[in-house]
Formats: structure tokens, C-alpha cells, sequence
């Protein structure tokens, strides 16, 4: 039997089929954009690379007969509200429609366990930035992809009680880490990314603003064995999870990772939260035991580790600093 990995070409997906097929799974990694040699060869050969689409029930199932699929882990989303902005009917195809079909093949077909990965930005309401957001902390979407991702949610919540599906949610935020390095900045990803690239680069970073941007950033490879760990483990106790550390850093905490992690990198900022909250809405951190109850797991690389990690794969991998293209 196989585990189905969505949106396998993307942050999360790549990393997290890539971990699977390592621990002795057979892996079907489903994906839309293009997929390197050496990205197959880093997975390894128990991970098979299928291009398919998410919303057309038929071929899913067909994929799913072919490959003996028993259960995913469904990443794949138009993943920020600047892309999702500018084709709204794609992203709750991809976002909801495709949710909704995947766990409709779920249920006919029993699979063992569907984990669908959502995102703290079902929080947008104005809030205290202190307070922590547990799971069973009600939803607020605000903007279209916090919207379609909350609708996601509640198919998983739906198939769980109303036919006994073993399927959860869980929740990630503000994922940084290897293998992506956008060569210009992309405000939704926060400043981590940005920061720890332009300063490899020589760059001197100096920002009016944005030192009181602060979130729950997360290392990739936290999130692909949290992840993992959810579906891998014999009972899932609830329908939602929270995937971190349970507190925010702020943007001058980031600067003092990356001068910690690249020695003589020149950055000065400001105060405020502009320019990484055009895209973004602050939120108090992703907090909860649930995780680490029922799997066991918990994140082993906080933001200074994380960001250090970080560094060394980029100077050992100088191929990770050129454009990447849109992930999904």
C-alpha cells in the first residue's frame, strides 16, 4: 500500500516525500509543475512521481487503484493570499474543491489515515498578538485564501464525525527552510528567507521598518516530521493540530539569527511591522499539546537552529540561491 503525497514539487511536499520514501515508505507524489532528475534522485526510488490534477474524482480514484493508495497527506494549495488574489476560482478549486474530492475517495475506499495541512491564516481576525491560539480556537478567515483553507478544515472535521474517517487537520506557519530561496523577497514568506539570503549574498540590509513583525516560523524539516508523525501514528485523538513551537519571534529576533548564522551581516531595522504585513495578518502563536500527546513529536529546531541549518545548506548548495518558480 501506498501514501499519497500532494502538492509533492512544493516547500512542504518536496521535503516531506523526500522524508517518507528515506523512512520506508512507498510514496505516489502526486504534482503539477515540472520535477527535476535531481529532486527524484534526492527522494529515492521508493517515492514515484505522478502529474495529476486534485478536483477530477474519477482519475483520483483510477490514480488510487493503480498505486494501491491507503492514505495522504494532502499539501498542495495556491499557497498565500498574492497568489491566491489574482485567480480567486482556481484557489477554491485547488484549496477546497480538490479537499473535498480527495476526502470523498478517502471515505470510499477506507483509507487508514488523511492529514490535510492547513495554515494558521484561518486566524485573521484582529486580536490580542500576546495570546495564544490553541486548536479549539474558533475560526476567523478574512481573505480568500484563509477562507478556502477554513473550508478545507471543515470537509476534514465534517468526514471525521459524520462517517468515521480518520482524518485531522493540522496547522502550520510561516515555513522556512530548505530547498527553496527566492532570489527577491516574497513578503507572504516573512522575513527569515529574504533576510539569511540577501546576507549570504553580501548584502547589507538596512529596513525603515518591520522589526515588530513577529510569527510562528517553523523549519520545514520540523513540519515534514510533524507531519509524518501524525500520520504514522496508531490514533489521532482530535480533528485539529498545531504544528510549532507555541511562540512568535519577532523580526529583530530573525536579524539575530541570521547574524548569528553568517558572521559580519550588516542588518538594521526599524520599528513597526511594514512592509511583511501586506500580505500578512499578525496572530498570536500556534499553540497545543495535542501533537506531542498522540504522536510523540514535537519541533527540535527553534528559529536560531533553524535559521543556522539553514545557512549551512544554502553555502553547501549554491544552486539553492537561483530563481524558483511558483510552488504547488
Amino acid at each position: 500500500m501506498a501514501l499519497l503525497i500532494t502538492g509533492a514539487t512544493g516547500h512542504v511536499g518536496l521535503t516531506l516525500a523526500t522524508l517518507a520514501g528515506h523512512a520506508g515508505f512507498d510514496v505516489v507524489a502526486q504534482h503539477r509543475s515540472p520535477v527535476s532528475q535531481a529532486q527524484k534522485d534526492r527522494a529515492g526510488p521508493r517515492v514515484r512521481w505522478v502529474r495529476a490534477a486534485l478536483d477530477d474524482h474519477f482519475s483520483l480514484a483510477a490514480l488510487a487503484a493503480e498505486y494501491g493508495i491507503d492514505g495522504a497527506i494532502h499539501t498542495a494549495a495556491v499557497p498565500n493570499d498574492r497568489v491566491a488574489a489574482a485567480i480567486p476560482w482556481e484557489t477554491v478549486q485547488t484549496n477546497a474543491t480538490a479537499t473535498a474530492a480527495l476526502l470523498e475517495l478517502a471515505r470510499i475506499q477506507n483509507w487508514r489515515r488523511f492529514i490535510y495541512v492547513s495554515s494558521g491564516s484561518v486566524f485573521q481576525k484582529e486580536m490580542d498578538l500576546a495570546q495564544p491560539l490553541t486548536e479549539d480556537t474558533p475560526l476567523s478567515p478574512a481573505t480568500l485564501y484563509g477562507s478556502t483553507k477554513a473550508a478545507g478544515e471543515l470537509f476534514v472535521g465534517m468526514y471525521r464525525k459524520q462517517y468515521g474517517l480518520s482524518a485531522a487537520t493540522v496547522r502550520i506557519s510561516f515555513v522556512y527552510g530548505p530547498p527553496l530561496v527566492p532570489a527577491e523577497r516574497d513578503l507572504p514568506r516573512g522575513p527569515v528567507v529574504a533576510f539569511l539570503s540577501e546576507a549570504l549574498r553580501g548584502i547589507a540590509i538596512r529596513e525603515p521598518a518591520g522589526g515588530d513583525f513577529r510569527a510562528s516560523f517553523t523549519h520545514v524539516d520540523d513540519v515534514a516530521e510533524g507531519l509524518l508523525a501524525a500520520y504514522r501514528t496508531e490514533r489521532l485523538n482530535h480533528d485539529v493540530y498545531h504544528l510549532g513551537h507555541g511562540r512568535n519571534w519577532d523580526t529583530f529576533e530573525v536579524a539575530e539569527a541570521v547574524r548569528a548564522a553568517v558572521p559580519g551581516a550588516v542588518i538594521e531595522i526599524g520599528p513597526g511591522t511594514a512592509p511583511w504585513t501586506t500580505f500578512n495578518r499578525m496572530r498570536g502563536p500556534l499553540a497545543g499539546r495535542r501533537l506531542a500527546d498522540d504522536t510523540g513529536f514535537v519541533p527540535r529546531l527553534p528559529l536560531e537552529d533553524g535559521v543556522a541549518a539553514f545557512a549551512q545548506w544554502i553555502k553547501q548548495n549554491d544552486r539553492a540561491r537561483a530563481p524558483t518558480g511558483r510552488t504547488r
